[in-house]
C-alpha cells in the first residue's frame, strides 16, 4: 500500500509540472507508472488467490483500487491549467512586443509552466514553447496573437492552432526536414 501511496504521489508531482524541470520528467512518470502497474498486479493475483482459496472476499481488496483511483484523479486534478497563468504569460507577451531590440526570452517559468523560448515574429504574434511538450521535431505551446489573425511558424512543417480564448491560442508545429 505505500508503494502505491509513493508512486501516486511521485505521479501527482510529476504531472502536476512541480518537478523535474524540462524533459526530465518523463523518467519518473514511467517509474511511477510502472510502480502503479506492478502493485495492481500484486493486488489482483492475491485478490484472485484468497478469492480461489476461501470463496470469499475481504475488505483489503477495495483498498487499492480506491486509493489508485483517488491518486490518478488528484494527479490529473493537479495539471497546471493555462488561464491560472494567463496574466503572466500577457505580461511577457507585451514586454516582448514592446522592446523591439528584444525579440526573444530563454528558459522562462511562467507559473508552473515551463517555457523554453519565448519569441516574437515579424507579423507581431508571440510564441510562447512548451518545454514539457517540445521534443525533437514536434514543437507546441501558446501564441498570442494582438491582431486576432494568427499567422503560422515561418519553419516548414505542419502548424495546427487551436483558438483559446480572446487573443490566445495553442499551436503544435511538426517540423519536416
Amino acid at each position: 500500500m505505500t508503494v502505491t501511496a509513493g508512486a501516486l504521489v511521485l505521479l501527482t508531482v510529476v504531472w502536476g509540472h512541480w518537478w523535474p524541470s524540462g524533459n526530465a520528467w518523463y523518467l519518473p512518470a514511467a517509474v511511477a507508472l510502472a510502480l502503479l502497474f506492478a502493485t495492481g498486479a500484486v493486488w489482483g493475483l492475491g485478490s484472485i488467490y484468497v478469492i480461489w482459496r476461501d470463496r470469499r472476499w475481504a475488505w483489503w481488496m477495495v483498498g487499492w483500487p480506491l486509493l489508485a483511483a483517488l491518486g490518478v484523479a488528484l494527479a490529473l486534478a493537479a495539471r497546471p491549467d493555462f488561464e491560472d497563468s494567463r496574466p503572466e504569460f500577457e505580461e511577457t507577451a507585451h514586454q516582448l512586443l514592446a522592446t523591439p531590440e528584444s525579440k526573444h526570452l530563454s528558459d522562462l517559468k511562467i507559473g508552473r509552466f515551463e517555457v523554453g523560448r519565448a519569441y516574437t515574429t515579424q507579423q507581431g504574434d508571440v510564441f510562447f514553447t512548451d518545454e514539457r511538450t517540445t521534443a525533437f521535431t514536434t514543437e507546441s505551446g501558446w501564441v498570442y496573437s494582438p491582431d486576432g489573425a494568427l499567422a503560422p511558424a515561418s519553419r516548414d512543417g505542419e502548424f495546427t492552432a487551436d483558438h483559446i480564448d480572446g487573443l490566445w491560442y495553442r499551436y503544435e508545429l511538426v517540423t519536416t526536414f
